[in-house]
């Protein structure tokens, strides 16, 4: 076996001088891996940089050790004599390369060098399957070699066989591509490389040629031994019987498919929207909870978040209705968990609870006081102690109060990507079980904000809920309101206006369609003018004691210092000015002009009055 042999042998050959390199046949190499090169002692060495052994190389080549070493004392005319010559022909029949098979099944290759001679390689030339006959809309028998192929071409059939022989990756995609359309019978050596290859050969031509079989020369010669192939076949049944054999093969072997890729857990995730169902959104509390999802309560702290969903649950607990339903609603009693990490259960919840008529037998929680382990500090959001809860006990509701106390110590509650994370899963868990979330959170303090702003901590609550209630006080003594603010399945439902007795007991006063920025918007107004008003007051005042008149800047400075914001005072003199009640003055040249104001009832003093619409610093003022 020559070094040039070897070279044929192998795929994406690069270099010279006694050095090659190339992509190494024994395992899945996508950059050359192989170094090839010739020692002193005539042996051929293959190393492998990926780690692979030279018997392994050897083998996929389909040689042996003994095979690697090169007889330098033999001349060229010693060689071993040329036994067979097979000709690669494009597709208009024009010889494009010759392979040489020795005496000692050794190969070599010449192409044309265009002027009647040989060039004793081939590069250059495209990769083309050897044919032994013609590749047409008929059955080809594909096999390993190109005896095999001209053997079969005897017997009447067309044949083809690639031009490495087996091996992993030897099929091209250049081969393809010339059977397309073609019937395919797949013929492999009886060994593990012949089987392998059969079916490398056979999935890529899946699709392409018009069908496929791939056949097992064992069906029809049981005592087939290690590495025979369908010329060994000819040879032992004799020309006449191996034809019937193999055509009785070919009738009795199934069109060849694509075996069913062992089952991926994460890939058979994966369904046609035709694999879903479609359902309808279904309500734990019609318009307002919808079942097996997120949803969420957030209030500043007093409202009455906790009485909220105390309410709430004793009425599922029991059967009852809510003052989130309709009036004549009514409901099965159902199975409820509340998680809590604020008020103590012994001292407060379940006496609550029982007030408002709860089924306590239906409502289940943890035991914080007996955790002598330290097990309950586990259940946090996203962790596998959590699922285990929710799919033992499977309720239709659990209550999480608040969410800072079931995040994860290490998720950043101001993370959109980890919020996400951790609270996803209960998405998943509760279409599985049927089990829908009420997460309670508070609101933050943040001037103007509103909506997904107002969720303190993170707004990816906001996100992630499919419904969103916001608490808060009216205008009206003593009454609240739960505004929903979100709503992914159906349409947003009218706010509900409620109070609370002095035992702790929720109940309904009435409905607006106003919404939770509007009750914030106008807290701020209610806020702002007794100040204003009280700011008015107190100008009036100043300009009294000072004779009536004052520079505007120095009223400005003695406001602030009795304690009035500068906006405060901005708008008193905006509303005094407007109302009739103030005039601007000022004195001086343009280079030291100062500004005055003064009480309109006082009397008048020797000033140049401006008219009334002459526009000063102040007329912008909101």
């Amino acid at each position: 076996m020559t070094t040039g042999d070897i070279l044929s042998r192998l795929q994406g050959v690069k270099g010279g001088g006694g050095q090659w390199s190339a992509r190494c046949p024994a395992h899945d190499d996508r950059r050359n891996s192989l170094s090839i090169s010739t020692g002193q002692d005539g042996r051929i060495l293959l190393r492998c940089h990926a780690g692979c052994s030279v018997d392994a190389i050897a083998g996929a080549l389909g040689l042996s050790v003994k095979d690697l070493f090169e007889d330098q004392q033999k001349r060229p005319q010693e060689r071993p004599q040329v036994v067979a010559v097979y000709d690669y022909r494009d597709a208009s029949g024009r010889l494009l390369a010759q392979k040489l098979r020795r005496a000692d099944k050794s190969f070599s290759w010449r192409r044309p060098d265009g002027k009647g001679g040989w060039i004793y390689n081939r590069q250059g030339v495209p990769h083309s399957l050897y044919i032994a006959g013609t590749l047409s809309s008929g059955a080809v028998f594909v096999c390993e070699g190109e005896k095999d192929a001209d053997n079969l071409h005897r017997l009447g059939c067309d044949a083809a066989s690639g031009a490495d022989g087996a091996g992993p990756g030897k099929w091209r995609k250049e081969y393809t591509e010339q059977l397309r359309g073609c019937s395919v019978c797949v013929l492999g050596d009886n060994d593990g490389i012949g089987r392998d290859y059969a079916q490398e050969t056979a999935a890529a031509l899946y699709g392409t040629a018009a069908s496929v079989r791939l056949l097992d020369l064992s069906k029809v010669w049981p005592d087939i031994p290690e590495h025979g192939d369908v010329s060994d076949l000819i040879a032992w049944a004799g020309d006449e019987k191996a034809g019937e054999l193999l055509a009785g093969l070919v009738a009795a072997t199934p069109l060849w498919t694509p075996e069913a890729a062992e089952k991926d857990p994460l890939l058979s995730l994966f369904k046609s929207l035709e694999d879903f169902p479609e359902e309808e959104a279904k309500w734990l509390v019609p318009g307002w909870i919808p079942e097996g999802q997120i949803s969420v309560i957030a209030a500043d702290g007093g409202i009455g978040k906790t009485t909220l969903w105390c309410h709430i649950i004793a009425a599922l607990s029991n059967g009852a209705s809510c003052i989130l339903d309709q009036p004549g609603f009514t409901r099965k009693a159902m199975k409820i968990t509340f998680l809590t990490t604020e008020d103590s259960v012994r001292k407060k919840l379940r006496k609550k609870l029982r007030l408002a008529g709860a089924n306590m037998k239906n409502i289940v929680t943890p035991d914080f006081v007996g955790d002598r382990s330290g097990l309950l500090h586990k259940l946090k959001f996203g962790t596998p102690e959590m699922e285990r809860v929710l799919r033992y006990l499977r309720p239709v509701l659990c209550v999480f109060d608040p969410v800072q106390g079931f995040t994860p110590p290490k998720v950043n509650m101001g993370s959109r990507n980890e919020m996400r994370d951790c609270l996803s899963p209960l998405i998943s868990i509760g279409e599985d079980i049927n089990t829908t979330a009420l997460i309670v959170c508070h609101t933050n303090k943040r001037p103007k904000a509103s909506g997904r702003d107002r969720i303190a901590d993170s707004a990816d609550l906001w996100d992630i809920a499919r419904s969103v209630m916001m608490a808060g006080f009216t205008d009206e003594q003593g009454v609240r309101y739960l505004s929903n603010e979100k709503n992914n399945y159906g349409p947003l439902q009218e706010t509900v206006l409620f109070t609370i007795d002095a035992d702790g007991q929720v109940h309904k006063v009435g409905t607006s369609w106003k919404r939770d920025r509007e009750y914030i918007i106008g807290a701020e107004m209610a806020k702002s003018a007794p100040q204003r008003e009280d700011c008015m007051s107190f100008i009036m005042k100043a300009l009294e004691d000072a004779g009536g008149a004052m520079p505007t800047a120095e009223l400005e400075k003695k406001a602030e210092s009795a304690g009035y914001s500068y906006s405060a005072i901005k708008r008193a003199k905006s509303s005094l000015k407007a109302e009739g009640k103030v005039r601007y003055f000022h004195t001086g040249n343009n280079n030291d002009r100062v500004w005055h104001i003064r009480a309109v009832a006082t009397p008048a003093m020797e000033f140049v009055e401006l008219p009334a619409d002459t526009p000063t610093p102040f007329d912008d003022v909101p």
